[in-house]
């Protein structure tokens, strides 16, 4: 059994020396310098006792860095001779060894102090030759020590560990043991590691020799013999502090974070099944009822209630459009002229009009919080970078292994070494782009490690991706050797090490930074949030080429230039090896002017389609030879130019208003108009067509006539539509708000070119028809065969004898009414687990390049988006008190905006913050402690970098606090811009012009002091690929910000800080979606039921009937959307709301049509399903379903998901309640005493 001998030189630590007797006066191993070893001096081996340290220099450094051993030595009355195994050199060069760890320890005083422990013990400590032991090499005339090998206790060792292994690196917000432990990162680190590394002479450049580490634990070998003696130290846990000293902050140790709460997240509603509980509940207690109703109803004895259906003031609609009809048919050429006069003026506005693509005008309000958000940061700061990515995959699929010094690795298809090469001359050529034109990667890409002032080359601009580990060389890259061990030592070696550890030197791209694993491969297999996966198993790779960026537009000539080029180049891109997927900055902006100009031909199809089933059956075609005369072609071909006339009224109508659209809303209203507008057309037509002509004395008052009949209906049916849209108008998001508005405008044109230029055109045409002419061609007569008797179509007469006795049959009713129970109630179920948001790639026409990049990014993304919180002003950043509430080191408040990022990151499946902040003001006083990294100009007083070896660069004067943790404010402020200029490196690793060059905004005075204004500290998040992701880290970062901003309040600092992701401002309206679809919704319908109400005469039965009629047909719409996975944004929600003003006209025509009918209730529904029923099947279901069909071929996604599943949905549902329950509804209504018109120009049954 190892022999340990306990020893310390500090009596405050509670630990206490056991000199083994006749080893009080051991020699030292060393004493002084012997020669320099590269930078390093080597120490002079020596064998005498401990000497005085005669300076005073030296004895302050020793006391600063070794105070426990200092007080032990000194004595309890601190006079006594300091006797050391150092000399003055050697106690400079442990104090230059110390300001290194400094430069990454530092943040922890506890950690610092306890390496100290182990430094100074070897370095300096008295009779120190119990525990070390030298091997000397001759050197001149003298030895030197070679190296030594450091007996250690575990216990010691791992404690000190411990007390660092949770300090965090803000630039990176990585452990900084990434940094620390050699080849092992922070996952994979521990103490013997950790020690191991900092003992390795040959792997790092800071060991000045090697020490061979040896612990009590070890096994018994020829490295630890049973009388070995081991250094046993007690050092403190970071959240215990020495006297004088502060322990760890929260950031640094868990052990000093207050308790806390931790995030719960949004609650889940109450489910059953997974579905919504409490509509769940409802649906099913109302289906039971209703059915129960339904069969005490079909099997019992009961009478049907009595309705009554009154009207006050019905008569004076039907008398004014007759009136305006009669007028209309009798000057149809001055109506025309008028009519031709309103376009071409509106129209001319079309030379004003405004389309837009860019993505944040799209989709994005002017007063929405986060462009408010987006703006400010864009205007302080400068936008996001400029991100054109490759996402690149392996044809070949197979897993492959590689015996390495560490053990057999096994590595993703990703690492073969014929599809690396590839990938890299790939790269090379992409770095190649426009370079002889003078548009190259350096004249656009982002290159953070430059002094102000120097023109980028390529290798400086950013990029990530795993070429950088090879320094962008492919001989580096293909280097193969074996080492004495017989490994192979390749390619493979090299990324293990920078994919451990990506923060090693040797890993850094040629710009001077790291290359972020989680950003260079992808598609490893899953982890939990927070945790890093095996990298080694990627099975593709991410190339990211990062753009300056500007909000000057006019300053992005050369950026898109060259984007263009990249895109060009990789579309032509052909390889057997890999499967590749890209997108440019400007590619999603270039999508969207493609899906435009993509559409047209879709949407003029759409109108062919229409126009040659409205040309058909608009005419009552007897036989092929009367067919020029009968046929309502030109008829035809007028509707539809009103309807296209309308659409041309309303874009210069607003052009005149300077109102931006899209190229989709002008594609998508042209259509929805025709859809909408075309079956006002055959309820006119048709009406005329069914009256007995012969009781008029002229067409214009039997034109009149028909007008006046129908004429209510239209206006209902137009009104309710153009109150939806105008409602759907008050949306935030700028592309539906203007499309609501576009439509709105183009439904009131449409109606009243309707009701004037089209009544004008029906007597023009019936007179050419009267006439004998032939129908396009009105020169050639024919023999005059008139028939002015009603007219009764094919389809009017199936719904007659077929149709109509069928479905009112009690049989058929009962099955109807359950079957709509079912279904509605079912639909009401699933209404609340429709999935709010829009998938990225539904935006995107579906042969974009950009589709395949989002199906690839959910592959291979591993890291999310940063998350800036931006912290406006109102802070005097050089008070250590307002200090305290942003900062994450020691001293700093545990509720201070650091701290809280840093608790909240610890929760990232929560909050979806993968790491801590970046803390610009914690790397900034870290900085001003190390006194070799502010150096300024003694000549001009300037800035100078830390790394200069100029005589005329000297270390900035600084004061600190009398505590020596803080700068004082005048320090603070002076220096600022030196450290936004100094570049980091090994010296002096927390410089921040890379970090933090953008993240401070700040102004001089006339003396060089500087005045902080705005400044932001920077967060990655956790990868989010879909809506929900999206929004529920939006959701997260607002309440963080909520609680930081609370905590302000609470100091009484008048200060606001907020979060800005570049993603954040798409996904802001589904916070709120449900809430303002229900606003929307609830207010369309209260909507519809004034205009039914006001239209009717205040029949307050009619109003209540289409109200229920339209509201089962939205619930419905609700589960055929939930059914046909189709999610609730903005253009879903818009649809619902056109949804309710196009199903008034399913219902509406038929409810009017059964008020005026005679009869029972029975009689009545048969009577309007005949006539009315008819009409609506061929002039809105069918016309609409003959455009809709066409837009399942389209190229667009929207147009597919948003436009023809749901239209299709719309038409389908409305037709079947509009059709089949509402005739039975009606039969089984009372008596129905209302009040009816008598006119001579009544409905007459066919």
């Amino acid at each position: 059994m190892n022999k340990l001998i306990s020893w310390i030189g500090a009596l405050a630590l509670s630990s206490w020396v056991c000199f083994v007797d006749g080893q009080s006066d051991l020699p030292c191993i060393w004493y002084g310098r012997s020669h320099l070893k590269g930078s390093h001096w080597q120490n002079k081996a020596d064998n005498g006792p401990a000497r005085p340290l005669n300076s005073p220099e030296a004895e302050e450094i020793f006391k600063r860095r070794c105070p426990t051993f200092y007080e032990e030595y000194k004595g309890p009355n601190g006079d006594a001779e300091l006797l050391l195994c150092c000399d003055a050199d050697q106690a400079i060069d442990l104090d230059a060894g110390m300001t290194q760890a400094d430069g990454v320890y530092s943040r922890c005083p506890t950690c610092v102090a306890n390496m100290a422990l182990t430094i100074c013990a070897m370095t300096c400590a008295q009779n120190h030759s119990l525990f070390l032991t030298a091997y000397n090499e001759p050197y001149d005339n003298h030895e030197y020590v070679e190296h030594i090998d450091y007996r250690l206790s575990a216990e010691t060792a791992s404690k000190v560990y411990n007390s660092c292994a949770s300090i965090q690196h803000p630039q990176t917000g990585r452990p900084v043991m990434d940094l620390g432990c050699g080849a092992y990162n922070a996952k994979t680190c521990d103490y013997r590691k950790w020690y191991n590394s900092m003992g390795d002479a040959d792997s790092s450049d800071y060991v000045p020799f090697t020490i061979n580490y040896i612990y009590d634990d070890d096994e018994v070998g020829s490295s630890n013999e049973d009388d070995a003696i081991f250094l046993h130290l007690d050092p403190l846990d970071c959240g215990q502090s020495y006297d004088n000293n502060y322990a760890c902050a929260c950031i640094d140790c868990d052990e000093s974070c207050p308790i806390s709460t931790p995030p719960a997240g949004q609650e889940d509603p109450w489910q059953i099944a997974g579905l919504y509980g409490v509509t769940f509940i409802v649906s099913l207690i109302v289906g039971i009822l209703l059915a129960v109703l339904i069969f005490w109803g079909s099997f019992g004895r009961c009478q049907a209630p009595n309705v009554c259906m009154p009207t006050l003031y019905g008569g004076f609609l039907h008398t004014s459009f007759r009136f305006w009809g009669t007028f209309c048919a009798k000057h149809p050429v001055l109506v025309l002229a008028i009519c031709s006069w309103v376009i071409g003026g509106l129209g001319y506005g079309i030379r004003y009009m405004n389309v837009t693509t860019d993505p944040v005008e799209l989709w994005a309000g002017e007063e929405s919080r986060t462009r408010i958000e987006k703006e400010y940061f864009d205007e302080h700061f400068g936008p996001f970078y400029r991100t054109n990515q490759i996402f690149v995959k392996p044809k070949d699929k197979s897993y492959f292994t590689h015996e390495a010094p560490s053990g057999l690795l096994q590595f993703g298809p990703a690492y073969e070494f014929n599809f690396l090469k590839e990938v890299f001359e790939l790269q090379e050529a992409i770095m190649k782009l426009g370079l002889d034109e003078g548009v190259g990667l350096n004249k656009v890409c982002y290159a953070p490690m430059l002094y102000p002032g120097e023109e980028p080359e390529v290798k400086d601009c950013v990029i990530q991706s795993l070429y950088g580990y090879f320094q962008h060389d492919m001989s580096r890259f293909e280097s193969s050797y074996e080492d004495s061990n017989n490994y192979t030592i390749n390619y493979l070696n090299q990324l293990e090490d920078c994919l451990r550890v990506p923060m090693m030197e040797d890993c850094f791209g040629t710009y001077g930074g790291p290359i972020e694993p989680g950003i260079a491969v992808g598609g490893m297999p899953k982890v939990s949030a927070g945790e890093d996966p095996d990298y080694l198993l990627a099975t593709g790779l991410v190339l990211t080429f990062l753009g300056r960026n500007q909000n000057d537009p006019s300053k992005l000539e050369n950026n898109l230039e060259w984007e263009l080029k990249f895109i060009n180049f990789l579309k032509s891109y052909t390889s057997d090896r890999l499967d590749i997927a890209f997108s440019a900055e400007r590619s999603i902006q270039d999508a969207i002017v493609e899906l435009s100009e993509g559409e047209v031909g879709t949407v003029v199809i759409s109108y062919v389609v229409m126009f040659v089933y409205v040309a058909i059956a608009l005419g009552r075609i007897r036989s092929c030879r009367g067919f020029f005369r009968e046929s309502r072609i030109m008829l035809a071909i007028g509707g539809i130019v009103i309807v296209l006339a309308s659409v041309v009224c309303s874009l210069g109508f607003w052009g005149y208003l300077n109102v931006t659209t899209t190229m989709l809303a002008i594609e998508v209203i042209p259509f929805l108009v025709l859809a909408v507008g075309v079956d006002n057309i055959f309820i006119m037509v048709h009406t005329y067509q069914r009256l007995d002509r012969s009781q008029y004395a002229n067409t214009h008052e039997a034109i009149g006539a028909a007008i006046g009949q129908v004429g209510p209906s239209i206006l209902q049916s137009a009104a309710s539509e153009f109150a939806c849209f105008a409602i759907g108008a008050i949306s935030d998001m700028p592309a539906v708000r203007t499309f609501a508005m576009y439509a709105a405008a183009a439904i009131l044109l449409d109606f009243l070119l309707q009701i004037t230029a089209f009544v004008a055109l029906m007597a023009i045409d019936e007179r050419r028809y009267r006439s004998g002419r032939l129908d396009m061609l009105c020169c050639v007569r024919t023999a005059k065969i008139l028939n002015d008797s009603s007219d009764v179509g094919m389809l009017e007469k199936l719904f007659k004898h077929f149709y109509a006795p069928f479905l009112l049959s009690k049989t058929v009713k009962t099955i109807v009414l359950l079957a709509f129970t079912v279904i509605t109630c079912l639909s009401l179920m699933v209404c609340p687990s429709i999935e709010p948001g829009l998938d990225q790639e539904l935006s995107m026409p579906k042969d974009s390049h950009v589709v395949k990049y989002f199906q690839y990014m959910d592959d291979l993304l591993a890291m999310g988006a940063p998350v800036y919180w931006v912290l406006k002003p109102g802070l005097d950043y050089a008070q250590p008190e307002q200090q305290n509430i942003i900062c994450g080191g020691v001293e700093c408040n545990d509720d201070s905006l650091s701290v809280q990022l840093y608790t909240q990151s610890r929760y990232p499946e929560i909050t979806s913050l993968a790491r801590s902040a970046s803390s610009w003001i914690d790397d900034y006083i870290d900085w001003l402690s190390i006194s070799d990294c502010c150096k300024y100009n003694a000549t001009t007083l300037a800035f100078c970098p830390s790394n200069s070896k100029s005589d005329d660069c000297l270390p900035c004067p600084r004061e600190f606090t009398d505590d020596g943790l803080r700068p004082k404010p005048e320090t603070f402020n002076r220096y600022v811009q030196f450290f936004l200029s100094d570049l980091p490196d090994a010296e002096c690793a927390k410089a921040g012009r890379a970090a933090y060059a953008d993240a401070v905004i700040y102004t001089l005075d006339d003396e060089g002091l500087a005045t902080i204004l705005d400044t932001y500290f920077m967060q990655y998040s956790t990868t989010s690929t879909t809506s929900p992701q999206f929004t529920s880290a939006l959701r997260e970062a607002r309440r963080i910000a909520s609680e930081i901003n609370a905590m302000y309040q609470a100091h009484g600092v008048d200060v606001e800080v907020f979060p800005y992701c570049v993603f954040f401002i798409f996904y802001e309206q589904y916070l709120t979606i449900w809430n303002d679809a229900l606003f929307s919704l609830g207010l369309s319908l209260v909507a519809i039921f004034v205009v039914t109400l006001l239209i009717t005469g205040f029949d307050i039965t009619s109003a209540l009937i289409v109200l229920f009629m339209v509201i089962c047909i939205v619930i419905n719409m609700g589960g055929m959307m939930w059914a046909w996975s189709i999610t609730l944004n903005a253009i879903s929600l818009v649809n619902l709301v056109v949804c309710v003003g196009i199903g008034v006209e399913f219902v509406s025509h038929i409810v009017r049509s059964f008020k005026e009918a005679e009869g029972t209730a029975q009689d009545r529904a048969m009577r309007s399903l005949t006539v009315t029923g008819s009409s609506v099947l061929s002039g809105i279901t069918l016309t609409k379903f003959a455009g809709i069909v066409v837009l399942a071929f389209s190229n667009s996604q929207v147009f597919q998901v948003f436009y023809f599943r749901m239209y299709l949905g719309i038409v389908l549902i409305g037709a079947a309640h509009g059709l089949i329950l509402l005739p039975v509804l009606l039969s089984l209504l009372g008596p129905l005493p209302g009040l009816r018109k008598t006119s001579s120009d009544e409905p007459l049954t066919p």
